[in-house]
């Protein structure tokens, strides 16, 4: 954050204003961009991994919620649609992205994905907003997972793996701007067990996490959208995180 520093005649005091604390005393009769909530609930029956989104569930799931500019600043060009559902073992994400000029070159799981195209996954089960879960899938069904420490230390993240199935299905062409794609869709189960800080594991009727759904687009225009927006350039911000609050009640109940 960028101060300003006044210096007094010829003393060595130093009168220090934070700029961030001006802003807050102009804004405050501005409320802030609330959170997102969402209820997570079960599955109709079993969930085949295959990117396609053929199931009943899916079907009968209500969506997140639209994205947002990551700024809070109104809608991104390209739209995405989110669900998620749960059972006893696994929790289940589905991402439906609109997307005229498909963008991914990486292939190698845990490479710097966020640097292209990606949908991205933050979990934070005991929601102390200090340890997190991170999932990112490509186009290109590569995949990285790592455990978010805070304070952030040097952990070679790469050691991470967790047992989740994932799955891209691409409506269009990968890294063809010639031609106009229409999206592609992520599904993917993560194990409940991994969610280690989780209070209850399958989690009770009405345990509540905070999470967070991210989006970057490159191409045809670079865009940084959220299902819960952080309302600053950091997705890692878990005071932004939405709250998804789980029900015993089937999809579509």
């Amino acid at each position: 954050m960028t101060k300003c520093i006044l210096i007094i005649g010829s003393t060595t005091a130093l009168l220090v204003l934070s700029l961030e604390s001006l802003a807050q005393v102009g804004a405050a009769s501005k409320p802030e961009l609330d959170i997102s909530h969402y209820t997570v609930k079960r599955t109709l029956g079993p969930i085949h991994i295959d990117g396609i989104l053929d199931e009943s569930s899916w079907s009968a799931a209500a969506g997140t919620g639209p994205f947002l500019l990551n700024d809070g600043k109104g809608l991104p060009a390209a739209k995405t649609v989110a669900k998620i559902l749960w059972d006893d073992q696994n929790l289940y994400f589905a991402f439906q992205c609109e997307d005229t000029d498909i963008f991914a070159t990486m292939r190698i799981r845990d490479q710097h994905l966020w640097e292209e195209e990606v949908v991205e996954i933050f979990i934070d089960p005991d929601s102390d907003q200090a340890n997190y879960i991170e999932l990112e899938i490509n186009p290109l069904s590569t995949f990285l997972d790592l455990f978010v420490l805070k304070p952030i230390v040097p952990i070679p993240y790469e050691s991470y793996n967790i047992p989740a199935k994932w799955a891209v299905k691409v409506n269009g062409t990968i890294n063809n701007s010639r031609d106009t794609d229409q999206g592609w869709n992520v599904e993917l189960s993560l194990p409940l067990k991994e969610a280690v800080t989780a209070p209850h594991t399958p989690p009770n009727d009405g345990d509540r996490w905070r999470l967070n759904l991210y989006r970057i687009e490159r191409k045809p225009q670079e865009e940084y959208s959220a299902w819960s927006p952080t309302l600053n350039p950091s997705y890692h911000t878990p005071a932004r995180f939405g709250e998804i609050t789980f029900s015993r009640r089937k999809a579509g109940e």
